[in-house]
C-alpha cells in the first residue's frame, strides 16, 4: 500500500462520528489520534486471521490485535463456530448457563491462584471488583497500584487523568515502581497496617528483574497484605496461567480478560475462595451480562485452543524472531540513543526513547507512517497471534528497516519539516514513549 491510499469513506465516517462520539471512537487507543492522519484508516470493516479491511477495503497486517484480545486470529472459524451454535440457543437467560461452570471450572484448571471465579465485562470490572474484596477482607483501605489498571476512581485517581474524582477518594491509592522493591518498602513503612492490597501488572516493559515478583510477595505476606495481579494483559497472552504461571508466584487474587475469548467481551475476577466468598456476604459483585452465553462459549473455545502444546511456542518463536530482528535495524542504523526493543517476545515491539533532539513520540509518528505505506497496523508494541505467521514477521521487519532508515535520515538531514508534519498528525492520548495500550 502506498501513500497514495485513500481513505475516503474513513474520513467522512470519522466526521459524522465525531460529532456524536468524544475523539470519534469509544476506545482512546482506538481513535484516530494513535495513528498517522493520513496515511490510517479511521474504521475497519472486517478481520479474517492476522490481517483487517478497512471500510475502503484497504488490507493491513494488524499487529495491534484489538488492543490484545485476538489471541487465535480474526474471524477464526472454529470459535465462530462455538458462538453461532449459543446464539441459536440465546443469548441471556433469568438463570445461570452451564456453560458458566465448564468456563469456570476449565479457568480454575489452568489459572493458579482461581479456586473461584466471578465473571465481568471488561478490565476495570475485574481489577475494581478485586480492590472491593481485599478492601473488605483486610479490613483496611489504602491500595498500593504499579502499572495501568483501568478507568474506574480507586485508580484513575492516581493519574493526571483524574477529573471528575472526588479529592476524598485520591487519598486512598498510592503508587510505587516496578521493578523497585524499595519503593514498595517504603509504602509499606509509610502507611503500616494501613495497605488493603497491593496490585500489579507483573510484567511490564522487559518484565520483572530477578526475584522481584517473589519480593513483592514476602512483602504482603509479612504485612497481611493481599497480592493482586492485574493479568487483564498478561493473562492469556504469555501462557495459559499468565505471569503467574510463567514466574512461578501465587497470588491472591488475579484480574485476567481480553485474551481469553478472542474478542468477546468478558474478563474475570479470580482467587483464593475465602476472600472470593466474601461476596455471598456483603461484598456486592454482580453484573447482568458477566455471564452471557456468546461469550462464554467464545472463551472455552479460545482457551481450549491455547491448551495445545504449540500454541505458545508458536507465540513466543514468532516474537523472538521480531525482537532480534529489530535489535538488528538498530543497530544497522546506530540509532540506539533513540531506539529499543521492548516487552517479552508475546507482546513486544519498539519503542522510542526522548532526546534532547526529539520526543520519542514524534519518532514513533514517523515510524508508524511508514508501516502505514507499507499496510501494516502497528502502535509500537504488538500483539502476537496464533494466526501470525513467519512470512508476516518478514513482512514487518522489511517495513521497520524502511522506516527506521527514514528516522535516520530525517535525524541526520534535521529535516524540520517532516518533524513538524509528524507532530501534526500524530497526537495519542498516553504519550508515554507509546508503551502503554
Amino acid at each position: 500500500m502506498d501513500s497514495t491510499t485513500k481513505f475516503d469513506k474513513s474520513q467522512e465516517l470519522l466526521k459524522r462520528a465525531k460529532n456524536i462520539t468524544p475523539l470519534g471512537a469509544q476506545t482512546y487507543s482506538k481513535s484516530y489520534r494513535y495513528f498517522y492522519q493520513g496515511h490510517a484508516p479511521s474504521f475497519i470493516e472486517r478481520g479474517e486471521g492476522a490481517r483487517v479491511w478497512d471500510v475502503d477495503n484497504n488490507e493491513f497486517l494488524d499487529f495491534i490485535c484489538a488492543l490484545g484480545p485476538i489471541t487465535v486470529g480474526y474471524n477464526d472459524p472454529g470459535i465462530n463456530n462455538e458462538i453461532i451454535r449459543q446464539l441459536n440457543k440465546g443469548i441471556v437467560f433469568s438463570q445461570p448457563s452451564p456453560l458458566t461452570i465448564e468456563l469456570a471450572e476449565l479457568i480454575k484448571e489452568v489459572v493458579p491462584c482461581a479456586e473461584m471465579v466471578r465473571f465481568l465485562k471488561n478490565g476495570s470490572d475485574a481489577t475494581s471488583a478485586a480492590i472491593r474484596l481485599a478492601r473488605a477482607y483486610t479490613n483496611r483501605n489504602i491500595v498500593a497500584a504499579c502499572g495501568y489498571h483501568g478507568m474506574q476512581d480507586w485508580y484513575i485517581s492516581s493519574t493526571n487523568n483524574n477529573k471528575g474524582i472526588p479529592d476524598g477518594i485520591k487519598k486512598y491509592t498510592k503508587t510505587w515502581k516496578y521493578n523497585d522493591i524499595e519503593s514498595l518498602r517504603d509504602l509499606f513503612n509509610t502507611y503500616k497496617n494501613e495497605i488493603a492490597a497491593v496490585i500489579l501488572e507483573p510484567i511490564q516493559a522487559n518484565g520483572p528483574e530477578t526475584g522481584f515478583l517473589q519480593e513483592v510477595k514476602g512483602i504482603c505476606e509479612a504485612n497481611g497484605t493481599l497480592l493482586i495481579f492485574d493479568e487483564v494483559v498478561s493473562g492469556f497472552r504469555y501462557a495459559l496461567g499468565g505471569a503467574s504461571e510463567l514466574f512461578d508466584i501465587n497470588p491472591d487474587m488475579a484480574a485476567i480478560g481480553k485474551g481469553m475469548a478472542n474478542g468477546m467481551p468478558i474478563s474475570a475476577v479470580v482467587g483464593k475462595k475465602e476472600i472470593m466468598k466474601l461476596i455471598e456476604e456483603g461484598v456486592f459483585i454482580s453484573t447482568t451480562f458477566g455471564g452471557d452465553a456468546l461469550s462464554i462459549s467464545a472463551a472455552i473455545a479460545t482457551i481450549n485452543r491455547l491448551k495445545d502444546k504449540d500454541s505458545y511456542k508458536k507465540i513466543w518463536s514468532l516474537g523472538e524472531m521480531m525482537h532480534e530482528g529489530l535489535r538488528e535495524i538498530i543497530d544497522r542504523y546506530s540509532l540506539h540513543d533513540f531506539a529499543e526493543t521492548y516487552g517479552l517476545p508475546p507482546h513486544c515491539g519498539i519503542s522510542f526513547n526522548d532526546t534532547s533532539r526529539i520526543e520519542g513520540y514524534t519518532l514513533m509518528a514517523l515510524y508508524q507512517k511508514i508501516l502505514l505505506e507499507d499496510g501494516i497496523l502497528s502502535i509500537g508494541i504488538n500483539n502476537l497471534s496464533l494466526a501470525h505467521s513467519e512470512k508476516d514477521i518478514e513482512m514487518y521487519l522489511k517495513s521497520s528497516d524502511r522506516a527506521l532508515k527514514y528516522i535516520q535520515k530525517v535525524l541526520d538531514e534535521n529535516n524540520q519539516e517532516a518533524i513538524s508534519e509528524a507532530q501534526g498528525k500524530y497526537d495519542p492520548i498516553f504519550k508515554r514513549n507509546n508503551k502503554r495500550n
